[in-house]
């Protein structure tokens, strides 16, 4: 998951958006110092940093990598990643694909108990399908589930009675869920945030405007439960002794914290007080010659400028495609980012598996474009076609309230007022804050980032549809439409990789309503102290595959 995922740019490492599961993730690295750095001295408790307050626990409403990191430890779902980032059942027993590929029948673990006492059961799933897929809620994530499951889109639309969306409890503990389609990524989807279950006692006792906003106001039923959580300073997990899998996690508690600043976490980290955290292009040198344990992958990632469309200044094709053409992505990358991150070729990142035995970017090729020149020739023309000028022609660029993301601002700004003579207003904000201005449509361009759910370009692409709750800019091209929802029904996989190449090629060269920038790697060190922890893209932290304190 992201997850899933919006997230939150700490360059220092960079927020890792939940990533592919191309093989890139890692659980160890090399140290030329050994026992450097013992860690925190608590003995039943390691320390990491998630270095932002995650926006939203409520899983049907959540669509950040914060809090899919967190919720990942405390919920348990029909299937869960393995330390492979494979789909491996967790509360699915036994499971029965139709002959059709569109219904999946699972029968569901006994005894398991949600943190208030209740009984996990398949009632629980359908509750929280049947939420998640009812506009009322405002789930920008409710897409994933409500756009795949039978009857699910006319559900949303109001013309059919949640009753009829396609997931059934046919007994307490047998669970039918039935797809619009055949979908190869199915168990992916299943061990994803969005398909966790909810209990709906604890939902409508506590009120659904405040579950999951405080340690007292959410029930869990995974490895680990909410024990504290200070916000905007920490969160600690305890181990839940009723988890059905209780034996195979070792360690008793886990604090998160959230540091914003990278040289405060790694003062942190020297001092003995945290166990991991993520380096800073910057701080690559000094981490290495102090004999710290690196490790990094790929996250897949993508970093992208969305475009509000609805704005004036932004209505126009051209000079959205002169804003994105204007930034040098490779300077960005060697002297800004400095942590492994690549230019984007395009809006799927470069390790997502395509059709034909190739990767899906390199059948695609590079789509995006840096030619300053051309840049000023089509913001002018953008210009003349809106009747502004250039000495009008006032607009902001929001981003995250960290030092890193500033710095790429700072970035992106100079880019801009060099290439097309503009100044741009900078509007840095916290990260739920950030959300919620997007979510308002409070914005001219965004500095967004995006995280896979699966391993396939449409959980980049979908969300660029008319409507979808991630469509932040609010573009609405009916010809992009057409191809997304081909490319959902079409069974022929080399056919529906070029729907989804045209698809993109529209949103980001012709229509240009998002830019892509770059694809992120990440950078991390552990101490002494903590071993075994899985991070890979898709999977932030994990806390339950071996890790161990030493």
């Amino acid at each position: 998951m992201k997850m899933k995922k919006l997230v939150a740019l700490c360059l220092a490492g960079a927020m890792a958006i939940s990533v592919v599961a191309c093989g890139s993730g890692n659980k160890e690295g090399n140290s030329k110092t050994a026992g450097a750095y013992p860690g925190t001295k608590d003995k039943d408790m390691v320390t990491v940093d998630l270095r932002t307050e995650p926006a939203e626990l409520n899983s049907i409403k959540t669509s950040d990598v914060p809090s899919g990191d967190i919720l990942r430890m405390v919920i348990s779902g029909l299937y869960k990643l393995d330390k492979d980032d494979k789909p491996v059942p967790e509360l699915a027993e036994e499971t029965k694909v139709s002959e059709d590929g569109k219904t999946y029948t699972m029968k569901l673990k006994k005894g398991v108990k949600w943190s208030n006492g209740e009984p996990v059961t398949a009632h629980d799933f359908v509750f929280a399908y049947q939420t998640i897929s009812k506009k009322e809620t405002g789930s920008v994530y409710g897409f994933i589930v409500y756009q795949n499951l039978l009857n699910g889109q006319e559900v949303f639309d109001g013309k059919k009675a949640p009753s009829e969306l396609g997931v059934k409890a046919l007994d307490d503990y047998t669970l039918e869920v039935t797809f619009v389609n055949p979908i190869p990524y199915a168990l992916h989807l299943f061990s994803f945030s969005s398909f966790y279950p909810v209990n709906q006692k604890a939902y409508e006792e506590i009120g659904a405007d405040k579950y999951a906003k405080d340690v007292d106001k959410i029930v869990t039923n995974g490895a680990y439960k909410v024990e504290e959580w200070v916000h905007d300073d920490h969160i600690t997990l305890a181990k839940n002794e009723e988890y059905y899998n209780a034996k195979e996690v070792n360690i008793p508690k886990v604090k998160y914290l959230m540091l914003k600043d990278p040289n405060a976490r790694m003062n942190a980290f020297k001092a003995g007080q945290i166990d991991s955290i993520n380096i800073s292009g910057d701080q690559m040198e000094q981490a290495k010659k102090e004999g710290m344990k690196l490790t990094s992958y790929v996250d897949n990632s993508n970093w992208y400028f969305q475009f509000n469309t609805k704005k004036k200044e932004l209505s126009n094709a051209k000079i959205r495609q002169a804003l994105g053409m204007a930034i040098d992505t490779e300077s960005l990358c060697k002297n800004v980012i400095k942590t492994g991150a690549t230019e984007a070729t395009g809006v799927v990142p470069s390790s997502i598996a395509g059709a034909d035995g190739k990767k899906y970017a390199e059948t695609l090729g590079d789509i995006t474009e840096y030619n300053t020149k051309k840049a000023k020739q089509l913001f002018e023309e953008g210009l003349k076609e809106i009747g502004m000028t250039a000495d009008k022609y006032k607009i902001s660029f929001l981003t995250d309230d960290n030092p890193s993301a500033q710095k790429e601002a700072a970035f992106y700004q100079e880019q801009w007022k060099k290439a097309l003579g503009i100044q741009v207003e900078i509007t840095p904000m916290p990260f739920k804050a950030r959300l919620s201005t997007m979510d308002s449509g409070e914005f001219d361009i965004v500095f967004a980032g995006w995280s896979p759910d699966y391993n396939d370009p449409m959980t980049y692409l979908d969300m660029f549809a008319t409507g979808n709750g991630n469509n932040y800019g609010k573009y609405s091209n009916p010809e992009y439409d057409k191809l997304i929802a081909d490319a959902t029904k079409e069974v022929d996989k080399v056919k529906r990789q070029e729907m989804l190449m045209e698809a993109e090629k529209l949103v980001c060269q012709k229509d240009a309503a998002v830019y892509p920038l770059y694809f992120q790697s990440v950078t991390y060190t552990v101490s002494d102290k903590l071993e075994g922890m899985t991070r890979t893209g898709f999977q932030e932290f994990d806390f339950t595959d071996g890790a161990k304190i030493k």
